[in-house]
């Protein structure tokens, strides 16, 4: 057995290897990252006072949220005789939220020196809510803190620790306890535990939405509950915040069916707990509670879109098309769009025979259960099903199998497997150098029909569990092609093995590649025009055609060296032909919530924010702009290699070589070819082999892609700050000798006359000012010292280039 300190020299060398890790990845050209803001939440018709943390917010001046009547200001000091100006303090704002603001989770940027920030959630209360903060040592359930039903709590959990809080709740009701943290971006993984007046332990539970735990307290008779609350590991800090709600209020917890007609109105059952005019007539259960159950009938809109919301799930969780629906102050759930009509699962038989097209309300009740389904296929048609469980947040991953069903004459029944699918085909790269998520665990196969006859559709759980609220939509249509659009950008990984969140940022003269990820509906493979809309003066990007397969590019912002100083939000647009008709569909953006290194890769998550950001810093120049030699549409035949000439503009910065490999070159997975050009070389040529292979899956077509370049900068962070520190230090230096020269002056022309109190105000004024000179001087030699020459890593894009390869010359 190793010694205890064996393992703790290992532990602290492991922990020195991450930090020093973290420090490499960090070195990159800054960009702002807001972490967290304090507090995170407040009621309508309020006003906060909040501080905002995070990296490279130098300057930081104004936070915008995604809903207008969120607004914010610095806080200000006053002017006075030091300073003739009113001055920020440190980076506080006041929050004011309207009383109209319908309660919600929002998003709110920074814009600083480096832009705008990446987003952080932003909760709204409803007005009449209690709202408390967490209070003194409650560490323990001798000190747990009291609360009230329906009052809301915010807190974090120490580092080991745990946080206790107690309540009283009548007999006979319903009480609901839920924690969001997950949801608002904290690294909580929380768990909730229930104890009795007694300290025995009730219930507990975690992970019921998403990572957030939710549960249900009821007794016959008055009872005093105490609720411990802690990340399932012990993990804590500040960055492990949430919000804990104890309430009875209406929550629903699905809807069935999950899904209907785009333009249809029709009844609906709504299932869930404390519901207005609810009962418990359908005898239906949800780990062991009891379920309310009420008709509503519901208009869904005419043109089926994604929610508008802030989405906290998965980014093709959040883009699922669906109508958000609640019931007075209940919780909000989504109801899809179908793309047939829709038929309910019936209990029995255990074959359901189905038409054609349909879309199937299904239910996995029972652990284990498989659901069957047969429909008449025609004889060369093609039919498409697919099953939605993962994407409407459904604890479901679906297995698909189709057969064949055939009898002969004499009465023998045989099933012939004609497809069967597990997942949706993957967004992440081979090579892992994008972290964010854009999978679904969800399935979907096609078949053409190749006799006319009977056809079976089986769907099971591949995570086992049942229960009424396993809910899925089963699909099954002839062709009904469509796409969806999403944008996402991510700090250029100099491993494979991290991943960190970034907002779009052009200095002059630079590119910056946003990912575009398009996944497409039932074969479709028209093409699909991706175009950018509402960009600033100075700021064009080139449009990216995605034809064929090509569920995947790269569109390129590129800033001319005369863009001025913004920060905004921009639209990406993406248009096709389909039966005949434009369709244009609004690219949703997804971001890294948290950077990571390989430790703790398991625990990514991404999600979608509510705009696409954008900003110019015109005080920074690009280190460096990639120039295919020629503008022009390549053209190489397949088998064959392209030799794309490159020009380098350098700003004399660059240190070491700089590597440059295609980027979202459509079908290549890993190992892409590279040039290097040297630190004093402006000249190379990129040679890329068209031939097929395992790491390169090429046909002939059209394809767009960019040149991305890697290398080391001498970067100069925030020099006009550094300037701005060295003026303060100056004047204040001169206020501080115009004090003395004024003290010197009086104490020489009017020593008798002067008062005791007058000496004491030149005095203090002298001393304040000496003190602000020596703040000023701190400042300024840390902005100094920051904005010395130093190397970082930085990733430069050239713009798009198209190239056409033909079909192989058939050898003579």
């Amino acid at each position: 057995m190793k010694s205890i300190k064996h393992w703790k020299t290992r532990a602290g060398l492991i922990t020195l290897l991450l930090l020093s890790f973290q420090q490499l990845v960090c070195a990159q050209l800054p960009t702002a990252d807001l972490r967290q803001i304090k507090p995170f939440a407040a009621a309508a018709g309020k006003t906060v006072e909040l501080s905002i943390i995070g990296s490279n917010l130098d300057d930081a001046s104004e936070l915008r949220f995604s809903h207008p009547g969120i607004t914010a200001k610095p806080v200000m000091l006053p002017a006075d005789d030091i300073y003739p100006e009113p001055r920020r303090q440190d980076s506080r704002f006041e929050v004011s939220v309207a009383k109209d603001v319908p309660p919600g989770i929002y998003e709110v940027r920074a814009v600083s020196y480096f832009g705008l920030s990446t987003a952080r959630p932003f909760v709204v209360a409803p007005d009449d809510s209690r709202e408390i903060d967490e209070t003194g040592n409650h560490d323990s359930r001798e000190t747990a803190q009291p609360l009230e039903v329906n009052s809301t709590v915010t807190g974090s959990v120490p580092a080991r620790g745990i946080d206790w809080y107690r309540f009283k709740a009548r007999g006979g009701q319903r009480v609901l306890v839920e924690l969001i943290a997950e949801r608002v971006d904290s690294r909580l993984d929380g768990q909730i535990v229930v104890y009795d007046s007694e300290g025995r332990e009730i219930t507990r539970n975690r992970d019921w939405f998403g990572r957030d735990p939710f549960l249900e307290l009821q007794s016959d008779q008055d009872q005093e509950y105490f609720l411990a609350i802690s990340d399932i590991l012990y993990r804590g800090g500040s960055e492990h915040f949430y919000r804990l709600s104890i309430s009875d209020r209406p929550h629903i917890d699905f809807v069935f069916p999950p899904a209907g007609e785009p333009g249809s109105r029709k009844v609906y059952t709504v299932y869930g707990r404390n519901l207005p005019g609810g009962s418990l007539g359908n005898a239906v259960s949800l780990n062991g509670q009891k379920l309310e159950s009420i008709e509503v009938e519901i208009q869904l809109p005419e043109v089926a879109t994604p929610p508008a919301s802030f989405q906290p799930w998965k980014p093709r969780q959040g883009i699922l098309n669906g109508h958000e629906f609640q019931l007075e102050h209940s919780n909000t759930v989504s109801i899809g769009f179908a793309t047939a009509p829709v038929v309910r699962e019936s209990v029995s038989p255990k074959i359901q025979t189905v038409p054609v097209p349909v879309e199937i309300a299904g239910q996995f009740n029972e652990p284990h259960e498989e659901d069957v389904y047969q429909f008449q296929a025609t004889k060369g048609k093609t039919y498409c099903i697919e099953v939605i469980a993962d994407r409407m947040k459904s604890k479901v991953d679906p297995y698909l199998e189709v057969f064949q069903i055939t009898k002969t004459k004499a009465g023998e029944v045989t099933r012939k497997k004609v497809a069967e699918n597990d997942d949706l085909p993957s967004f992440f790269s081979a090579d892992n150098k994008d972290a964010i998520n854009f999978d679904t665990v969800d399935a979907a196969v096609s078949f053409t029909a190749e006799e006319a006859g009977l056809y079976e559709v089986v769907v099971l759980n591949q995570f086992g569990g049942g229960s009424p609220a396993h809910l899925y939509r089963l699909a099954i249509r002839e062709p009904t092609p469509d796409f969806q659009l999403l944008a996402s950008t991510e700090r250029t990984l100099p491993t494979n093995r991290t991943g960190y969140s970034v907002t779009p940022l052009l200095r002059r003269g630079a590119n910056w590649g946003v990912r575009i990820v398009a996944p497409r509906q039932d074969g479709f493979t028209g093409e699909i025009v991706v175009t950018a809309e509402g960009l600033p003066p100075g700021v064009t990007a080139k449009p990216l055609v995605l034809s064929g397969k090509t569920d995947r590019g790269l569109l390129v912002l590129s800033a001319d060296p005369t863009a001025k100083r913004w920060a905004g939000e921009f639209k990406i647009l993406g248009k096709a032909q389909i039966n005949n008709k434009q369709e244009v569909r609004e690219a949703r953006f997804a971001s890294l919530i948290w950077g990571h290194v390989f430790s703790d890769a398991i625990r990514v998550r991404s999600r979608l924010t509510t705009r696409i950001p954008l900003a110019i810093n015109e005080d920074e120049a690009a280190p460096v702009e990639i120039i295919p030699a020629e503008e022009k549409v390549w053209t190489v035949e397949l088998n064959q290699k392209l030799e794309i000439p490159i020009q380098l503009k350098d700003t004399g910065t660059r240190k070491g070589s700089l590597t440059i490999e295609p980027n979202e070159l459509f079908g290549m997975l890993r190992r892409p070819p590279t040039v290097n050009i040297g630190e004093k070389e402006t000249e190379g040529t990129l040679v890329i082999d068209f031939k097929p292979n395992g790491n390169f899956k090429i046909e002939p077509g059209q394809y767009q892609f960019a040149l991305m370049g890697v290398g080391v900068t001498q970067y100069r962070h925030n020099v006009p700050a550094s300037d701005a520190a060295v003026a303060e230090v100056k004047r204040l230096e001169a206020l501080v000798s115009t004090i003395k020269s004024d003290i010197e002056t009086t104490n020489a022309t009017a020593e008798k006359s002067k008062s005791a109190e007058q000496v004491k105000q030149n005095a203090d004024r002298l001393k304040r000012a000496e003190t602000a000179l020596t703040q000023a001087t701190t400042r300024a030699n840390a902005a100094e010292k920051k904005a010395t020459a130093a190397d970082s890593k930085f990733a430069a894009w050239s713009k798009l280039i198209t190239v056409n390869v033909t079909p192989p010359t058939e050898n003579k």
